[in-house]
């Protein structure tokens, strides 16, 4: 006889409703902290509960062995799909299985590694201004800076488009898309579209500039003359589905517009905090420099010095695992089901985040540490292959996780070379949980050249080896309180 999950008493009427928008991430960690690993928490009324699963054992169970019970949250999934059609993100069986493995061609390690030198390239002009802003004392705008290098990144890797001379407008144009759709993921009841408010018209008027610019993007390539066998972009143009019929227009737009928010949105995400995290712990960044001056020398990065990167590998894994850009997805179980003993009944919704699972202390020592060494081979035998899930898992593991950590690996080492970030005094960053794990106010740094070094273009050759020890950080906010809702 299963039993209903322990959590919090909610409101008589709105439930935890008004808790979760006020403090989601403070309410899911104490949630944790109080009632274990299965937490009920009141819905509207008696209606539709809420359960967050904690444990790596229960993450698993939904994400992997019992998956097809546990499809996206329906009213989740509809506030997406104003924005991105039935794109990968969306879409759910047959229909969504057809997409991926159109799309996964793409994305194989062999073809995303020829990426590396577009990363590196995009880095090195971004550090080329950083060397006249430090010259000129300036501060430096992480979160605005990475958001456009993820986002010229992406358009040139996966559909070959320079996006700079749609840079303003786009990245305009995705600060309100993105911001109107998490409003929405908050909202029990949604205005229509068609009311012409003033936040409907906003978010129609920015969707419409990033079509004109996607579509643009489509027929420039439809029309070219040469092809470009290994990007995203031409896998959806050339794709045959089952009936022996290409892609329409609009999927590969729905699939472009998939990618392009869900492959820079997460990275900026990451790189922003993980840039911050060194910023405040200054042995580990001195560590980081070492081994990347040791290896490098003052040329950028190439594929083949990874392996000789190891620490730099390790700085950004324990990065993802305190501020996972993607730290909450929804499901909603379509049959009843039982999760270490209890109860979650069919058309509840269930939460499952890896910003509380990557600080389950019955999982990780010092969780709230910030310690690269964490990741050393000889700690990982024996931890939960759901301990670290920044990328979701499952059979809907993010098809991009190889791109995503191989940019932030690439950008932090050129980084590391050139500059150290210093935090600029005042509040420190409090997360905001969106659609990512943003910050409430952007984040600000001082730089610091390290060296003078010749201008980095991005296209140089190999390397070898360095390491050293150091010791555990503590990540100094935790548990920072934030307001926001929702997402997938």
């Amino acid at each position: 006889m299963t039993k209903p999950a322990p959590g919090p008493r909610g409101e008589l009427i709105l439930g935890s409703a008004r808790r979760f928008q006020r403090d989601l991430i403070p309410t899911l960690l104490a949630g944790r902290q109080e009632y274990g690993d299965v937490v009920r928490f009141d819905g509207i009324g008696p209606l539709f509960p809420v359960h967050l699963v904690a444990h790596p054992d229960g993450v698993k169970h939904v994400l992997q062995d019992n998956h097809r019970n546990y499809p996206k949250t329906p009213f989740v999934n509809n506030r997406w799909r104003a924005l991105v059609g039935e794109g990968l993100i969306c879409s759910e069986g047959d229909f969504w299985r057809q997409q991926r493995r159109l799309s996964q061609p793409a994305f194989q390690r062999h073809l995303v590694q020829r990426f590396a030198p577009t990363m590196t390239e995009s880095t090195g002009e971004l550090l080329n201004r950083w060397a006249r802003d430090e010259r000129a004392g300036r501060e430096i705008d992480l979160t605005t800076d990475m958001t456009g290098l993820a986002l010229n990144v992406l358009g040139q890797a996966l559909f070959d488009a320079n996006w700079r001379q749609d840079a303003d407008a786009m990245a305009e144009a995705v600060h309100v898309t993105i911001g109107e759709a998490y409003r929405r993921f908050g909202q029990f009841v949604r205005i229509p579209d068609g009311i012409p408010t003033t936040a409907n018209r906003r978010f129609a008027a920015s969707k419409a500039r990033l079509d004109e610019i996607i579509y643009r993007v489509i027929d420039h390539r439809r029309r070219a003359a040469a092809p470009h066998p290994d990007d995203l972009l031409e896998a959806l143009l050339t794709a045959t589905l089952p009936d022996g019929s290409q892609m329409p227009v609009e999927q590969v737009r729905n699939e472009v517009m998939t990618f392009m928010f869900g492959g820079h949105e997460t990275v900026a995400a990451g790189l922003t905090w993980a840039l911050y995290l060194l910023s405040r712990h200054v042995e580990v960044a001195r560590r980081l420099e070492r081994e990347v001056r040791d290896v490098l020398g003052g040329r950028p990065p190439t594929m083949a010095d990874l392996e000789s990167l190891p620490y730099s590998g390790t700085v950004v894994q324990e990065c993802l695992r305190l501020y996972p850009p993607v730290w909450l997805i929804s499901r909603t179980p379509a049959a009843d089901d039982t999760i270490n003993g209890y109860r979650i009944p069919a058309g509840s919704m269930v939460l499952l985040s890896p910003y509380v699972t990557h600080r389950h202390p019955d999982v990780w020592s010092n969780p709230a540490g910030f310690d690269p060494d964490r990741w050393d081979p000889a700690s990982a035998p024996g931890r939960h292959r759901f301990a670290w899930w920044p990328f979701s898992g499952g059979p809907r593991k993010c098809i991009g996780d190889f791109f995503g950590h191989l940019e932030m690996q690439l950008v932090i080492v050129m980084i590391a070379q050139r500059f150290r970030l210093e935090s600029v005094p005042g509040m420190p960053p409090v997360p905001k949980p969106g659609i990512t794990l943003g910050q409430q106010e952007h984040l600000k740094v001082r730089l610091r050249a390290l060296a003078e070094e010749p201008a980095l273009s991005g296209a140089d050759v190999p390397a070898s080896v360095a390491a050293d020890k150091g010791g555990p950080r503590t990540c100094p906010y935790p548990h920072d309180s934030a307001s926001g809702s929702i997402h997938q």
